[in-house]
Formats: C-alpha cells, sequence, structure tokens
C-alpha cells in the first residue's frame, strides 16, 4: 500500500515555486508558513527565490530543505527578476508565490490540477481577486476582467510557455500584459479561493488604495466572501489583519521610496493614465456637441410643431367660448319666449 503511494506521489509534476524579493523581511516567516502548509508533496517542489534587496532574507530561508536562493547585489524591475527566476527552475510546472500575499493551502494542488486536467491551456490564473483593506477593515473583490487575465502573483504554467513569452526585463509594475502578449495567451482562470488573498499595506509598490478612488472603472465592489473563507491559521490572521501595518511602519528599508526606478515607472503610469482618462473625456465631449447640433434642428422642428398646435388650440378655446356665449344667449331668449 506503501509503495502505490510513494509511486502515484512520483508521477507528480515537479514544481518550482518562485518568490522574487526586495526587503520583505517581515513578511517572510508568514510566507514560509503559507509555503510550508501546502498540500502539494513537498518532495516535488523546489522553491526559488531571487533576492536584491539592501536586507537579505538568507538567514530565514537557509534551512528549508526545498529552498533554492539566490542574492545579487544588483537591483532589478520585477520583469528582469522574474526572467532570471525562470532560468533557475527545473520544474514542469511554474507557480509564483510572491512574498507579501497570503497563499492558500491547496495554491500549489489546485494550479497543477487544473493545468493536468486542460492539456490545450499552458498557463492558468485568476483575473478575480479580494483585497483586505485594513483602513477599512473591509474585505473587496476586483475582477474578473477578461477570460485571458490574470494577475501575476497568481500565475502557473508549464514551463514550455517560456519557448514562447518573456517577461520585458524594464517592466517594474503590471509585467503580466507583456509576458501574456497583451491578454491574447490562452490562459485558464483558477478558484480565487483556493489561489490568493491580498492584503493592503504600508509597503506595497503599487498603492492599492486608489482602487478605491474609482471603483466603477476599476471593477472593484465589496467582496462575497470574508477573510475566514481564506484563512483559517489564527496566528497568519493576527498577523495579516492585526499586526502587519503597525510592524512595518519601523522597517525602514522595505518603503516604497526605496525603489526609485519603480516609483519613476508609476508616476509615468499615473501620468498616462490620467492622460488617457483627459483624452476619454475630451472625446465624450465631443461626441456630445455633434449630438446636440445633430439635435438642433429636430429640436427647433418639434418647438414649431408645438407652437403651431398651441396656436390652433388657442382658435379652437376661442371658438368654444364664442359658441358657449351663444348657447348662454339663446338659453335666455328661449325663457323669455316662454314666459
Amino acid at each position: 500500500m506503501g509503495k502505490n503511494k510513494n509511486s502515484n506521489k512520483s508521477l507528480l509534476p515537479f514544481v518550482s515555486v518562485c518568490t522574487p524579493t526586495f526587503n520583505r523581511r517581515p513578511f517572510i516567516p508568514y510566507m514560509i508558513k503559507c509555503f510550508l502548509h501546502q498540500t502539494y508533496p513537498k518532495d516535488r517542489i523546489e522553491w526559488i527565490i531571487i533576492d536584491d534587496g539592501t536586507d537579505p532574507i538568507k538567514d530565514l530561508v537557509e534551512n528549508i530543505p526545498q529552498v533554492k536562493y539566490f542574492y545579487y547585489e544588483e537591483k532589478m524591475l520585477l520583469g528582469k527578476k522574474r526572467n532570471l527566476m525562470h532560468t533557475k527552475c527545473k520544474g514542469e510546472i511554474i507557480i509564483y508565490m510572491d512574498d507579501d500575499d497570503y497563499y492558500p493551502e491547496e495554491r500549489i494542488s489546485h494550479a497543477v490540477d487544473i493545468l493536468t486536467k486542460n492539456p490545450n491551456f499552458l498557463i492558468a490564473g485568476s483575473s478575480e481577486m479580494h483585497i483586505y483593506f485594513d483602513s477599512k477593515n473591509c474585505l473587496y473583490q476586483c475582477g474578473p476582467y477578461k477570460q485571458n487575465h490574470s494577475t501575476a502573483a497568481t500565475f502557473a504554467f508549464k514551463k514550455e510557455l517560456l519557448n514562447i513569452t518573456k517577461y520585458d526585463d524594464q517592466n517594474g509594475l503590471a509585467e503580466e500584459r507583456n509576458f501574456l502578449k497583451g491578454y491574447t495567451i490562452p490562459l485558464i482562470q483558477l478558484n480565487t479561493l483556493k489561489s490568493i488573498l491580498v492584503f493592503s499595506h504600508k509597503h506595497n509598490s503599487l498603492n492599492k488604495e486608489k482602487l478605491l478612488e474609482n471603483c466603477e472603472a476599476t471593477k472593484t465592489v465589496l467582496s462575497r466572501y470574508n477573510v475566514d473563507h481564506f484563512i483559517k491559521d489564527p496566528e497568519l490572521k493576527q498577523f495579516y489583519m492585526k499586526d502587519m501595518n503597525s510592524v512595518l511602519e519601523n522597517y525602514l528599508p522595505g518603503r516604497p521610496e526605496n525603489k526609485p526606478e519603480l516609483n519613476k515607472q508609476i508616476i509615468k503610469m499615473e501620468e498616462e493614465r490620467n492622460k488617457r482618462i483627459n483624452n476619454q473625456k475630451k472625446m465624450l465631449e465631443t461626441q456630445q456637441k455633434i449630438i446636440d447640433n445633430m439635435n438642433k434642428p429636430i429640436i427647433k422642428e418639434i418647438e414649431e410643431l408645438r407652437r403651431e398646435y398651441e396656436d390652433k388650440m388657442s382658435e379652437k378655446n376661442c371658438l368654444i367660448n364664442d359658441l358657449l356665449k351663444k348657447i348662454k344667449m339663446l338659453t335666455e331668449e328661449l325663457k323669455i319666449y316662454k314666459k
């Protein structure tokens, strides 16, 4: 019986879990816990960690048998870092577990199951994500957006996908668009409950609070779930929901200002976004003017018809009043005659 069980395990795909990190020491003990609670057999996993931070985390992970830790003094943008990670992977399937997100215990097993049962797809991910905002004490849902869309933090893909795509080394954020070739690569959706839970925090590279500024445009609504649907472990729940932001407050290396190149991209992205919004606004205003101008002759004609109708009604009212007067006068005359 034991032999069969071991034999079945050896048939499972070997998985490379990939984690890029930069000055995220406070998160790592909880990231480790997320990794250790995975239900997928640990002897079928390697954990690739690429670290280019000024506060290296080798001391926290070096005793975990699955870890292959690589430190680089050169500071890299996320696109380049993810490309580098892929060169270290031996797995048939590559699965991302980013350093500041919570991953349910089925994260690996669910992704492997979906990919093996759907051989026509090379990649899986989730377009729907749930984000907990400490400032609101509330869980929000972002997306889903479209079938082939997914955030990189939920990616799971067959290694052969790398034969047809890679990241742009110069992308520091929203890197998935390039990797998915403008969301044209067929992607199968994962169950969000088994994939990820995101927490908005002070050290986010991109401030997630901005999602709440324009909920309609970002497809952000109150979640139908709560944190308990994702996290069962009380220690993990305590950290992510209660302790995280106060711990980060005192961890200076992780502050966003320590990522100058990324911040330049964020500013550029926001400028481009605002430009798109202004252009769209101008286009809508122009369209409205065209519609208004097209409608002017119609409105004028309607107004003329209305006045004509009112004039006719006024004439009829005068005629009716004259007739009523005549009837009254004749009625009076008739009374006199009868007398």
